[in-house]
């Protein structure tokens, strides 16, 4: 073995008794990796420790918390490191790549299957994620955008908007098969995976006194509503509004045809007008905050709202994933 990468392990040894777990785990990954970690990212760019030996001292970083990989939801479709992972490490050791960015590409490496953690490693995560929100998951109900996935279909809403059709675009097929817009399809999967309950926009218009069986609603990315859910949302006393620009446009539905229509909202019929409900909580000016750095949760009426769009952060931030729970 290298002897500089002797070293290496040599001083990270001795460094673990003296890290504070607890700050690496509360932490996001902004500055907090020891500086010393960045000397083995420039020598495997340099070629004096092998491929395996980089890996595998990640690997042990990651698996005792001193690379804060707090969360991850498995999405495996991948079994071999890319090569641009040097290129990114040793950027990331030269000051050119931001601790976040770093462990961001980990987690990413992880949750494709690219990087291979042990069976131990695996086991925990899962028990950690099922632990997390058991007990909240009996009582909550989060209500999956269907008609605002509807809206941005080929000849949907969106294409009225640009100019490209007429008014007939303002009525469209309702498709919860395939959500290819649904931008809050990350929340979906990692609230599923906890054993949250789901319904859709749909389900809610049809029985709207649905959610008072629930002590806790979560609204996602529900940009299109009926009056039905509006009201019954917002009539609810305990309410996570996890994404911004929630409940900003009025929509019927035809259920014999399962088609939805705009009526008002999204400067359509009068360009001048917005929040089609009129609605004061309206918050969608966070919806472009998509960082997500600063989160926090903002008290209403009748729940909590969040202030940025946690499309990308809730795949593995703890912290936000307890702050749901917690409310």
């Amino acid at each position: 073995m290298n002897i500089l990468y002797l070293l290496t392990v040599v001083t990270f040894l001795v460094m673990i008794s003296f890290t504070p777990l607890g700050k690496a785990e509360a932490n996001t990954g902004s500055n907090v990796l020891p500086h010393w970690i960045k000397h083995d990212a420039k020598w495997w760019y340099e070629g004096n420790i092998s491929d395996e030996e980089f890996i595998n001292s990640i690997k042990y970083l990651v698996e005792n918390k001193i690379i804060p990989i707090m969360f991850v939801v498995y999405d495996k479709d991948s079994s071999q490191i890319p090569s641009s992972l040097k290129d990114i490490s040793y950027f990331w050791s030269v000051g050119k790549v931001s601790d976040e960015n770093f462990v961001d590409t980990i987690r990413h490496l992880i949750q494709t299957g690219a990087m291979e953690m042990s069976q131990k490693f695996e086991s925990q995560m899962h028990q950690e994620v099922q632990n997390l929100a058991y007990n909240d998951t009996k009582r909550s109900i989060v209500i999956v955008p269907v008609l605002t996935s509807s809206a941005y279909f080929a000849h949907g809403f969106y294409s009225y908007f640009k100019g490209e059709c007429d008014k007939t675009c303002l009525t469209v097929k309702i498709r919860d098969d395939v959500p290819s817009f649904m931008s809050s399809q990350n929340a979906v999967i990692v609230l599923k995976s906890l054993g949250y309950l789901t319904m859709t926009d749909m389900e809610v218009d049809m029985n709207p006194q649905i959610l008072s069986q629930f002590d806790k609603v979560i609204v996602l990315h529900n940009e299109y509503v009926t009056q039905r859910e509006f009201n019954a949302i917002t009539h609810h006393p305990r309410v996570v509004y996890l994404y911004p620009n929630s409940l900003y446009a009025e929509v019927s539905i035809d259920h014999w045809n399962n088609t939805a229509t705009l009526i008002r909202g999204h400067g359509y019929p009068d360009k001048m007008l917005e929040n089609g409900f009129g609605w004061k909580f309206d918050n969608s000016e966070f919806e472009y905050n998509k960082e997500c750095k600063n989160w926090n949760f903002t008290k209403i009426d009748n729940g909590i709202m969040l202030n940025c769009y946690p499309e990308e952060r809730i795949n593995y931030d703890m912290f936000m994933l307890r702050a749901i729970e917690g409310f």
